[in-house]
Order: C-alpha cells, then structure tokens, then sequence
C-alpha cells in the first residue's frame, strides 16, 4: 500500500486537473448558442422572425420560403402609367431641364415605360410666378415662369408619351394669373395634359402663408376660386394633394365631381418625428405594413366617391431624404416592394420626388434631394442634361418590366424578410416579383414558387443584385446596367422549366427576383 502522502498527492492533482478542464470547457462554449440552435439541429430548419431593423452581418443559417400563387383570385390593377416622376416647379427654369433633345432624360423616362410626370412641390407655392409677359417680379418669386418652359414640357411630355400634372400657386393667389397658365397650359399640352392642381400641401399654409387659423373651410374656399379660375380653360382638375391624410376625406366628400383623381403626397419614414432611420428600418416588415395602412383612409374616401386616388409626390424619407438611406441599394428593393405593395393596396400610380439638379446638392430651399431616381454626376453634366440613375431608378426599372395587368394574390410562407407579388399580365403571361431584404451577407432563401401552371412550362429569370444594402455601388438588373444615353438592354436571362411541384429557385439576400411563365 503506497504511502498516505502519496495518495493525498494524487488525489489533489486530481481535482485540480478536472477543475481545470472544465473551465476551458466552460470558456470555449461562451458565446456558443445553445446546442438545439446549432447547424443540423430541429430549431435550425426555421429562420428567426424578422426585426424592425435587422443586421446586416446576420446568422447564415439556412433559408426557405413557399410562394403559392392563386391563378383564379384578383388581388388588385397594375395599371400602364403606375410609376411617375415628382418635381419641384422652379425646374421649369433650368436649362435644358425639361427639354427633349438635349441630355438622356427622355431616353430614362423611356425606359420606365408609359409614366406620369408632376410638377409642383414647395417650390410652387414658394418660388414660381407665371409671367409670359415679364412684368415686375415680386421679390419672393426665385422662378418666374413662361411660355418657354411650358412648351419645353409639352415637347418632352410628346417625346416620351408621358402625360403631366402640373401645379398652379395657390398660396399666392392670383386669378388672373391661374386662368392665363391654364389657357396656355391646356393649349400647349392638349390631351397630354393629365390635370392641373392647385397648391401644394395646402395643409401646411397656416402660419406660413396664411394665417394660424386658417383651416379647411378657408382653403376650400381659395381652392374655389383657383379651380373656377380655371374652369374657362377646360382643363381636367385634380386635388387636394395634401400630406397626412389631412382634409382628403373631407375634400373628396366635397368636390369629388369636380376632379378626376385624388392626389396625396406621403413618404414612408419622415424626419420630423426620428433622424436616425436606417436602410434596415426602411426595409422592416412593419415599415412595409405601416405604409399600407397609412394610405387606408385616403384610399376609402377615393373608393367611395369612384375616384383614382394617386401619390403624386412620394419617396423613402421626407424632407430630401437621408445619406445612407435613400441612396442606396437598399432602396431598390425597396421601391419594388413600396411601389408593387401600394398598388395591389388600390393606389393607382407613384410620382417618386427626383431632381434635374447635381446630386446631392442643396437646392433653394436648403436641402439636397438625396432620394432622387436620377440626377447630375457634376455641374457639366447638369448644363448638359447628362444624368445618373440612382439605386431608385433601378427599383422603378423592375417594376416597369413586370408590365400591366391583374394581380393574382400571392400567399408567402417564411420566417424571413421576403416578400412577392403575381400578376397576370395584359400579355397572358404571368410574373412573380420576390423580394428577399435580407442583408446580402445573409444565406441565400431557397423558394419554392408554385403558380399552378402545368409541368413543363417555361419559365425565364431576371434578377437585381447589389453589392450591399447600404452601398450605393454595383448594381445591376437583369445583369446590365443603365447606359450613359438613358437606354437599357438586359442580359440573357435564366431559363427554368416548371415540374409537377413548380419551381424552386434560390434568392440571395439583399436580392430581387422577376420570374416570367
């Protein structure tokens, strides 16, 4: 028998080895998640559920999503002149500007399809002054405006077989004036001219350019008599193109035989209430949800009354949107899913606020117009009417590749940020949009897309990619780019053939995809 002393060693050496062991045991597992989450496990086969703003380095964890489209249901119209650009009425001024032959602007809006042009915002109730007859300029008048710029416009809006709406300044009222533009107005662009309006966010006059107590009765009353002002012209009339939701009900209740479509002017995430959005937050599912709803009760009032209810100015972040947010890949997606989401909801058509300006740059009001589709890389650039599709345009460029036609309605089956839209298109083909915003570094979704055609039906896939959510580089649709002169070719698209169960296809985070059966 060894002695006690030697015993007692062993004994401690021991204890003091498992000690040891299980402490490196403990330290190796921290910041491990727990074993039922790990790659291989039962809770692995189920993605967690979307955050309001998800990261952007994610668990690459696998993926799925189901898509079944109902071929039989009607889940809404997209309509031929569904997208549509927003300007602010002192680009009437600029040169070229709006003219269609010098610069790419006609070929851009080309590209986009048949679209709709606005022009209006802060700046015509600010700046602008209809003065054919260059008499004295009052001193807030920045933009006075003529015969010149409106021919410019009807030039453009026949080139590019984009009809307009076009604002009249109602904060300073001058019948005299209204009814003069209109005459002009309605001459020049004939049936191209889609409606007038009168005002911009009227809303937002009192203690600006009316009084504190000013409200609803008073604008009704100024609405009045801007629009008989310019009934003598014969032009079709539209209104009241307000912000919030505010007076829409009211107004349509009110003058609803006198306007052949209401106008709102929302924007999905605004910078008076919180500075700090993100591109995540933009792309949220809640955010999404948020902005079917807001439009709820302006679209009630236009449902009620027969009306089309259009978003005439619209865009990610108000007030010029933010760096970061706006102008970036992220917003891509986004435009796809706002603008496809908005109009299965019942809208007829979004006019995205945009900018012939220099990117990024400060204009008269003081703000840049970060969110712009497109915009001039430099000031040679701008005086010569070359401009750049931002990662807006390319978001508006999928969109009009899904064509016109019925909305099918499509059930989407995930745990994951992805959504799809169907429509059957006025052509008897039918395309599905997806839209995965998930962080690009997240594990690509595996989407078995079912839409109830026979097996053997040819499918072809095109695709808009990104480097990441928030870089405003390397993006591409259908493999291409936009070219300098404002055309676009896509490349080959992939070719697929539907089985018994349809087709399963593989959707990259941070990706979009476009599929033609």
């Amino acid at each position: 028998m060894p002695p006690l002393w030697l015993i007692g060693v062993v004994v401690l050496s021991t204890i003091l080895c498992t000690g040891a062991f299980a402490a490196a045991w403990a330290e190796r597992d921290r910041g491990r998640p727990p074993a039922a989450a790990q790659s291989g496990s039962p809770a692995a086969s189920a993605s967690p559920s979307p955050s309001p703003t998800p990261s952007l380095t994610p668990s690459r964890a696998p993926v799925s999503a189901t898509v079944t489209v109902d071929r039989n249901g009607v889940a809404g119209v997209l309509p031929a002149n569904a997208l549509g650009l927003s300007y602010e009425a002192d680009q009437l001024v600029l040169s070229p500007g709006f003219a269609p032959d010098q610069g790419n602007l006609k070929n851009l809006m080309r590209t986009l399809g048949v679209g709709n042009l606005k022009i209006g915002a802060n700046a015509l109730d600010s700046y602008t002054f209809w003065n054919p007859a260059g008499d004295a300029v009052p001193g807030w008048a920045k933009a006075p405006i003529g015969h010149a710029e409106i021919d410019r416009v009807a030039l453009l809006s026949a080139a590019t077989g984009w009809p307009v709406e076009l604002g009249a300044n109602l904060a300073r009222l001058d019948v005299a004036r209204i009814a003069d533009e209109a005459q002009y107005v309605k001459a020049r662009l004939g049936s191209n001219l889609l409606a007038m309006e009168c005002g911009n966010e009227p809303n937002g006059y009192p203690g600006y350019s009316r009084p504190a107590d000013w409200g609803y009765a008073q604008y009704l009353a100024d609405w009045d008599a801007c629009t008989n002002a310019m009934a003598g012209a014969g032009v079709p009339i539209a209104g009241p193109n307000t912000y919030n939701n505010v007076w829409i009900g009211d107004f349509a209740r009110d003058r609803h035989s006198r306007v052949v479509f209401l106008t709102d002017q929302p924007y999905s995430l605004s910078q008076h209430n919180n500075t700090g959005h993100t591109i995540t937050g933009l792309l949220a599912p809640e955010n999404l949800r948020n902005d079917v709803t807001a439009m709820a009760p302006a679209l009630a009032a236009a449902r009620q009354y027969g009306l089309p209810l259009r978003h005439d100015e619209t865009n990610s972040v108000n007030l010029g949107g933010l760096a970061g947010v706006s102008d970036v890949y992220g917003t891509s997606l986004w435009a796809v899913d706002y603008t496809l989401s908005q109009l299965q909801a019942g809208v007829s058509g979004l006019n995205f606020h945009s900018t012939l300006g220099v990117c990024d740059r400060k204009e008269q009001d003081g703000r840049p117009r970060i969110y712009t589709a497109m915009c001039a890389l430099t000031d040679a650039d701008r005086q010569a009417g070359r401009l750049a599709p931002r990662p807006l345009y390319y978001g508006m460029l999928m969109v009009a590749l899904m064509g016109t036609g019925t909305f099918l309605p499509a059930t989407v089956s995930t745990q994951h940020n992805l959504t799809a839209y169907a429509v059957k298109g006025s052509d008897g083909k039918t395309r599905v949009t997806l839209v995965n915003k998930e962080p690009t570094t997240a594990a690509p979704a595996t989407v078995a897309l079912n839409t109830g055609q026979p097996a053997g039906t040819k499918a072809s896939v095109i695709r808009l990619a990104g480097s990441a959510l928030d870089s405003p580089e390397d993006i591409t649709l259908a493999g291409a780019t936009v070219k300098p002169d404002g055309t676009f070719t896509q490349g080959p698209a992939e070719l697929a053939t539907t089985t018994g169960a349809g087709l399963t296809l593989t959707l990259p985070g941070g990706s979009a995809a476009l599929i033609t059966l």
